[in-house]
């Protein structure tokens, strides 16, 4: 994400009184194992309470000021800071002066979410710049003026790298992957590890543990301190092969193997490390290259980033493209058919008036009059067809629930004055009784079967001829099937009678339109329709609506 996004609130939704407790114990913990890995080392460079507090703060915000300012009290009286209580309650509050720069400087400046956090090449240079070192200078001054310190610029150097060191490698990975949830005080995974396939994902996750391993085996034979440049090499070669993701966690795995596990009292029988190193030189060296490897696997997500989108834009011009090339050649052929289909109707229309004009006799008239009158209702049911064309394909979406036979009463009773319409049996069997989808849509696609239906049913005085219209539900679909018993299609046009002025009869007296305008409803519907047909049997059509159309 960039930082045109919108802001977004920077504590979850819901708080709980019981957090504020939980949080101080949490951090209070974290203080503990501070200072029982200090015991150890007799060294004050594994100070893990600032990275958690950054990232409580950047989670919920100043709230946390309190926590953190109680907490450096208790870790101070825990550490035996000499000193009156002034005095204590002073160096205290290094911490929360510090954590507050982080997030004003940082996070309060910025537009991007909680779930954003670290998203581009540029969070991440303020994150480091603005979110961790400024603070980390602000947090010297307090340094060095600790009696134990007894004012040595070298020891504050190196209390300033391994703080850098400490919050880059752990706060960098939760801040990315995690976030608050909104709804209730709990976590949520701000973004996923991977988003590749199953496929792509397996090599990937060997290689990855195979790297682990490799540092693992490493920590039992090389000593850290000659040799730290071994793990920046890898961490920069996996940020080169495997993005931002990948490498902060690498990074973070280096810095507990090679800064945590060899403190602990049972691990110096078997490691070749010391344990943490009191050289700046080191410190420096490991800051600069997780900071290389961090800043190349950044930059190296965003170019995938920007690759993706610029395939996705590919797609959809491509997309785009076919959907005009299609569009240009229907509207040359729907062009050549207008100009035939409404000047046909007009010629016929015109010949007959002149004829009636030269031949006077009544009868003469009567008969041109009616042909005149079939010239225009074949005109008129062509630029409704047209009309309809025009707003299928125009229309927006409004669903709205819809009782099925209703409509198809109404439909059928415009369809009265069709040729041989009183012959016809109607027959109706709704099991799903409505549907929730756009009206004019349905009626556009049940108008055209049922038309269609009508006009081609077999005109031998025998036949008995019907229109069944029913409805059913199959997992999750609704299916609307009109079966009749008329002329049916034959087998070589059933492939094309949904193609643009296709005529699907050598009966047929339409423009070809009608089927055409029925697939384009029903595929703005995102339905699909089935056909069934055999020529002299009849044909069945049926219309599937996704559950996200039902009741």
């Amino acid at each position: 994400m960039n930082d045109t996004a919108s802001p977004v609130k920077s504590v979850p939704a819901k708080w709980v009184w019981w957090a504020w407790p939980l949080l101080l114990t949490f951090l209070v913990s974290i203080s503990y194992g501070s200072y029982y890995l200090r015991n150890f080392t007799d060294s004050v460079l594994l100070y893990l309470p600032t990275p958690f507090a950054i990232i409580l703060l950047y989670w919920y915000g100043p709230r946390m000021l309190p926590i953190i300012f109680i907490n450096e009290i208790i870790t101070l009286l825990l550490w035996g800071a000499s000193g009156s209580w002034i005095r204590i309650v002073l160096l205290a509050t290094h911490a929360p002066v510090m954590t507050y720069a982080s997030w004003f400087f940082y996070k309060r400046t910025n537009k991007e979410g909680l779930n954003d956090l670290l998203s581009s090449t540029d969070s991440f240079i303020r994150f480091v710049l603005l979110g961790v070192f400024v603070p980390l200078l602000i947090n010297s001054l307090f340094t060095y003026h600790y009696s134990f310190l007894n004012h040595d610029l070298y020891k504050v150097s190196l209390i300033f790298l391994a703080d850098f060191l400490t919050i880059i490698t752990i706060a960098t990975p939760l801040l990315y992957f995690l976030a608050p949830r909104e709804n209730r005080f709990s976590l949520t995974i701000a973004k996923p590890f991977a988003t590749t396939t199953l496929k792509q994902r397996t090599p990937r996750a060997i290689q990855f543990w195979l790297i682990v391993i490799g540092f693992v085996a490493m920590i039992f034979f090389v000593n850290f301190d000659p040799y730290w440049y071994i793990y920046g090499v890898v961490s920069i070669i996996v940020a080169i092969q495997r993005g931002f993701a990948t490498v902060i966690l690498i990074n973070c795995i280096i810095f507990v193997l090679n800064y945590i596990l060899p403190v602990l009292d049972f691990a110096d029988i078997f490691l070749a490390s010391e344990g943490s190193t009191q050289s700046v030189s080191v410190h420096l060296g490991m800051l600069a290259m997780i900071i290389s490897s961090s800043l190349i696997g950044r930059v190296i997500s965003d170019l995938w980033n920007v690759e993706y989108q610029l395939t996705q834009q590919k797609k959809e011009l491509e997309n785009a493209n076919s959907q005009l090339t299609k569009t240009n050649s229907e509207l040359d052929r729907f062009v050549y058919s207008l100009s035939h289909d409404i000047s046909a109707p007009l010629k016929s229309i015109k010949g007959l008036v002149n004829l009636s004009r030269i031949e006077s006799s009544p009868e003469q008239s009567t008969l041109y009059l009616s042909k005149i009158d079939t010239s225009i209702n074949k005109l008129e049911s062509f630029i409704a067809e047209v009309i309809d064309y025009s707003r299928t394909n125009r229309k927006e979406i409004r669903t709205e629930k819809i009782h099925l036979e209703t409509v198809a009463k109404e439909l059928i009773e415009d369809f009265k004055y069709l040729e041989n319409f009183k012959r016809i049996e109607f027959k109706y069997d709704f099991v799903v009784e409505h549907v929730v989808t756009d009206k004019f849509l349905l009626k556009v696609i049940l108008s055209n079967l049922i038309s269609n239906a009508i006009k081609y049913q077999k005109v031998n005085p025998e036949h008995m001829p019907f229109i069944s219209l029913s409805s059913s539900k199959e997992g999750g679909l609704t299916k609307i099937i009109i079966e009749d018993n008329g002329e049916g299609i034959a087998p070589q046009f059933q492939e094309r009678i949904f193609e643009m002025f296709y005529r699907g009869s050598n009966n047929s007296t339409g423009s070809g339109l009608g089927l055409y305008i029925l697939k384009e409803a029903i595929e703005k519907l995102n339905g699909k329709i089935e056909m069934n047909s055999e020529l002299g049997q009849g044909s069945s059509f049926i219309i599937s609506i996704s559950s996200s159309a039902q009741v």
